[in-house]
């Protein structure tokens, strides 16, 4: 009987060997790691019967390739923690452990964990954990099957992930019309189903729905499932398996409680998620007149229209934080940040646009968040608590284009007095000329660049009455006349 000690501390697995040893617990070879990659290969490589695991060694990018060799190459796992937390105990109890020790380890605990995995020795054959090291390679890499009998392919996945455990034993109770062999992921269930020809892809929905069904009315939780759509050969199952769990992204339209096959959905569509300065604009301006209709429309529209192409989730998520940056912008406009809630709110914010499952969650969160952000600014209106500087440069932004903007236009859309508008600019930016001037010569570099425009109309387009003065500006600006930007640009 062999153990293995995984531990970062070259002290704590000397003390547990000597522990080991001096009480002549059972265990013939001793061997150490201090890290999960050295773990993994000892564990394939030794087969320990019995783990030692520090849990602050885990990480979220080792822990699914360590939990899958610990649960297929070992047989009892005690876990230790010097942090008795509840993160520490459901990690515990996601990997099985049979016993979790806090330190500094308490030796008569550590002798009564050590003895009683010693005494209960599970026997699996070497055909069980061939079998079982065949099929999670399979999944990972192109590899054939020694199987000759060609099974349907199920990813079975829980609405939380702390309920994987609990439904891999579950499947395994429950009575199914087929046969079938489950290998467990960290957040999901391999489910390979053997039956005979008659029983169809519909009879297998049919099957699925129902495992639904059950699943809820036991533990009050929601489930996925997909199915490959048609019986996999010896050589496919890393295909099946990837083709499976890209359909499994399609909860982040539908929600869950549902039944996927494969074939269902060619590819997602993939775009720029960035916004554009159009739609730059209508934020902030959407937000400074409290537009919330307009909003809901906008979001509706973008990412819940039952008749829109499916985009890339992950790149989904990525347009809304790019959303988001520009609320943000809005709260600073308006000294927000400053406001416990509303700073809270935002971090909760973000946080819900990377991590929830359900896009039609997100975009209700969002359009709360939108209300009570555009709530605590009309309270700032009232204060006149915000930022002078940064809403008359949105301003200017938003207007250079008109040929007769004015540093009073912007005063009085502050409601402020130009000549302190006109101090606060030169003193924190830059005087309202410059900068009108610098929004004009950057938006013309544009069309010289993208456009076949000529250089009279760009002066036009941009804000300029005068086309000669629209040159010294832009020479005096970019050390080059329009037309020499042009050719060296084009």
């Amino acid at each position: 009987m062999d153990i293995l000690i995984i531990d970062r501390d070259t002290t704590e697995r000397t003390g547990i060997e000597w522990f080991v040893r001096s009480n002549q617990l059972p265990f013939q070879h001793i061997y150490h790691a201090e890290n999960i990659k050295q773990a993994n290969m000892l564990l394939s490589k030794v087969k320990p019967h019995v783990v030692i695991l520090e849990l602050e060694i885990l990480s979220n990018t080792n822990f699914e390739s360590f939990s899958i060799n610990v649960f297929r190459f070992s047989e009892r796992l005690i876990t230790i923690t010097a942090e008795p937390v509840f993160e520490r105990a459901y990690q515990a109890i996601e990997l099985e452990s049979k016993s979790l020790l806090v330190k500094p380890l308490n030796l008569n605990q550590l002798m009564k964990a050590l003895t009683n995995a010693s005494q209960t020795e599970v026997h699996h054959s070497d055909t069980y954990f061939s079998r079982n090291q065949e099929i999670y390679h399979s999944l990972f890499i192109k590899s054939p099957l020694t199987d000759s009998i060609q099974p349907y392919f199920l990813l079975i996945e829980a609405e939380c992930s702390k309920y994987t455990i609990d439904l891999f034993h579950w499947l395994h109770k429950i009575n199914l019309p087929f046969a079938a062999e489950f290998f467990p992921l960290r957040n999901k269930v391999v489910c390979l189903a053997y039956t005979n020809y008659s029983f169809t892809i519909n009879s297998l929905k049919t099957e699925a729905y129902k495992m639904i069904q059950l699943w809820k009315e036991e533990f009050d939780s929601n489930i996925n499932i997909a199915i490959h759509n048609s019986y996999i050969k010896s050589d496919n199952l890393q295909q099946a398996y990837v083709a499976t769990k890209n359909i499994l992204h399609m909860r982040f339209y539908k929600g869950f409680n549902q039944v996927f096959l494969s074939d269902e959905l060619n590819k997602f569509i993939s775009f720029d998620p960035f916004l554009t300065s159009t739609e730059q604009r209508f934020w902030m301006e959407s937000l400074e007149k409290g537009d919330i209709e307009g909003i809901k429309d906008y979001l509706y529209k973008q990412f819940t229209n039952p008749f829109h192409e499916y985009l890339e989730p992950e790149i989904v998520r990525i347009q809304l934080t790019s959303i988001l940056a520009q609320i943000r912008r809005f709260i600073n406009n308006y000294k927000l940040a400053k406001i416990e809630d509303i700073e809270n709110k935002y971090h909760r914010m973000f946080q819900i646009i990377l991590n929830s499952p359900i896009l039609y969650t997100i975009v209700q969160e969002f359009i709360l968040f939108c209300i009570n952000v555009i709530n605590y600014s009309q309270i700032q209106k009232e204060k006149r608590d915000f930022n002078y500087v940064e809403r008359s440069i949105r301003y200017i932004e938003h207007h250079f284009r008109n040929k007769y903007l004015r540093l009073e236009d912007v005063a009085n859309q502050l409601e402020i007095s130009s000549n302190y508008l006109s101090h606060l600019l030169s003193s924190k930016e830059k005087p309202f000329k410059r900068l009108v001037n610098e929004y004009r010569i950057n938006e013309a570099k544009k069309l010289l660049r993208n456009t076949n425009e000529s250089i009279q109309n760009i002066s036009d387009l941009v804000g300029f009455k005068d086309p000669n003065y629209f040159s010294r500006v832009f020479k005096r600006l970019t050390n080059t006349s329009p037309k020499y930007f042009r050719q060296t640009k084009t």
